[in-house]
């Protein structure tokens, strides 16, 4: 079993490339986690845990990340990817994914902060602080989109 995360970092990029795949890969090199292999985990933020930048990793390292992600092949198209991050001083927080065809990222990220203090208000919880990281592309030939907290020790 895995330790309690203290720290996390809020990561986003888009990209476009030849192909779905590497617009993807191109996304999560912006983003710095490219060379980590990333577990994916549910939507809980530790009591505690803390919004740090991300420090260069170690490549292989195995991650954990909550992470909203999106591609697209079609030209033209907008993605948007986006997570809402709701941090309680008093209890356990949430974290929210979307992704969207046709919405901004400013709007991904508006949806995001929404769902996450929803999610908050049926659990009962309160939040201190609600944020969003998010990223939008418009394709060009194949485009990514994502967004990821990553959780440190």
């Amino acid at each position: 079993m895995w330790d309690v995360p203290t720290k996390a970092a809020l990561v986003s990029a888009d990209a476009d490339g030849p192909f779905e795949l590497v617009a993807f890969d191109n996304a999560l090199r912006k983003a710095g986690i490219a060379e980590l292999n990333l577990v994916q985990v549910s939507s809980i933020w530790p009591v505690g845990c803390k919004i740090v930048k991300m420090p260069k990793p170690e490549p292989g390292m195995v991650t954990p990340v909550v992470m909203a992600k999106i591609s697209s092949s079609t030209p033209g198209q907008k993605i948007a990817a986006a997570l809402g991050v709701a941090i309680s001083d008093t209890s356990h927080g949430m974290i929210s994914e979307y992704h969207d065809i046709g919405v901004t990222q400013k709007v991904a990220g508006q949806t995001a902060e929404a769902m996450v203090r929803y999610m908050m208000e049926k659990r009962g919880l309160i939040p201190n602080r609600v944020t969003s990281i998010s990223a939008g592309h418009v394709v060009k030939n194949h485009g990514a989109a994502l967004a990821a907290v990553v959780f440190l020790l």
